[in-house]
């Protein structure tokens, strides 16, 4: 005799389903190839004016901006104002900027270590005493 893990009517009435399931609802799945114009014109373009507007509302940004005379209200405003073809280029730009303040000190560290290594380490190395 052997064991039954599923009850044979509740098998039945699964297979029962399936069929069903499998004739009646339609499989209606379609791909196609688009071209490169259509994908970016499909791409958001308000990406890079949320990312304009994200970095005039930093704090850091804005307070920099109070210094210069030009109120976070009147920056975000000024983003609005711009064009696309504006926008498109100044999020470039901002882009290629080097993140973080490590470029204009990355030559004076390396120095720095150059004259240490080639000055101090020779001079702290102790040669034996002759005698």
């Amino acid at each position: 005799m052997r064991p039954s893990f599923v009850h044979p009517l509740l098998a039945r009435l699964v297979c029962r389903m399936l069929v069903v399931c499998i004739t009646v609802l339609p499989f209606q799945a379609q791909a196609g190839l688009i071209g490169t114009d259509a994908a970016l014109a499909a791409a958001p373009a308000q990406a890079p004016r949320d990312q304009l507007q994200s970095l005039v509302g930093r704090a850091d940004v804005a307070a920099q901006l109070q210094a210069f005379g030009i109120p976070a209200q009147a920056a975000i405003e000024r983003v609005h104002a711009l064009s696309e073809a504006e926008v498109a280029g100044l999020a470039g730009r901002i882009d290629a900027l080097p993140a973080g303040a490590i470029a204009g000190v990355l030559p004076f560290v390396v120095i720095g270590l150059l004259i240490y290594y080639l000055i101090v380490v020779p001079a702290t190395s102790a040669k034996p005493a002759a005698k």
